[in-house]
């Protein structure tokens, strides 16, 4: 369930978003300052966190720091006077917003589920597999692995910095010297095709007729994507 954190030194805010029924499914929880622990209160919290600024700046932008350490949870700020250079100091800390209040019950509640949105958007994008597919060969950059076929090909350190390398240079020529550079070696330019040779025969159908991984005679290698 999702939840909304409410630190005030009075009650106000949770009596203005009880007159939105849309929070009659979300909890609502309310501390005071002096209360507040972030490291016990937030945990895995969802939802967001709204605070209605205390009198003392200087304690007020150390809390906001200390709960972004802990969490990526939106912050929405609430102030009885709007002042830039503070908003530009609330911001840089770390919150989502900076908000004059008093504040209509319809704009507090369209902006707390603006930002649970968003945050939840940017969650489902940051969580969302990378995949690159050519042909049977899929390339999982989130976890760095390489599938033919839905079956995982084992790879070492070099041949998989190799094969993305020549994965994100697909369609273009790429030098040996380049691929040196990938693996950090300098000095023994055959190295580069002992690699090739065992790339070949771990992703390829026929290794001595590759369809992926094509030599261009005397400049290098290719990754081919358009592959039948």
């Amino acid at each position: 369930m999702e939840q909304i954190v409410i630190i005030q030194d009075q009650n106000e805010i949770e009596h203005v978003l009880q007159q939105s029924k849309q929070f009659g499914l979300i909890k609502i929880s309310t501390y005071r300052y002096g209360e507040f622990n972030e490291e016990t209160h937030l945990g895995f919290l969802k939802g967001c966190i709204v605070l209605m600024k205390s009198q003392v700046l200087d304690e007020f932008i150390p809390l906001i720091m200390r709960i972004r350490r802990i969490t990526e949870i939106p912050i929405i700020l609430l102030v009885e006077t709007y002042d830039s250079y503070e908003a530009a100091i609330c911001i840089e800390a770390g919150a989502d917003q900076y908000v004059k209040y008093p504040i209509h019950p319809r704009d507090l509640s369209a902006r707390i589920k603006a930002v649970m949105r968003r945050a939840g958007n940017e969650k489902i994008e940051e969580d969302r597999e990378k995949v690159l597919n050519f042909g049977e060969i899929s390339f999982y950059l989130n976890r760095e692995e390489v599938y033919k076929n839905k079956m995982r090909i084992e790879l070492n350190g070099r041949e998989y910095a190799i094969l993305l390398f020549l994965i994100k240079k697909a369609g273009f020529i790429v030098t040996r010297e380049e691929l040196m550079d990938v693996i950090s070696v300098y000095k023994n330019r055959r190295l580069i095709d002992i690699y090739i040779h065992s790339l070949r025969h771990k992703i390829e159908e026929l290794p001595n007729y590759p369809k992926y991984i094509k030599t261009i005679k005397g400049k290098g290698y290719r990754f081919e994507t358009l592959v039948n």
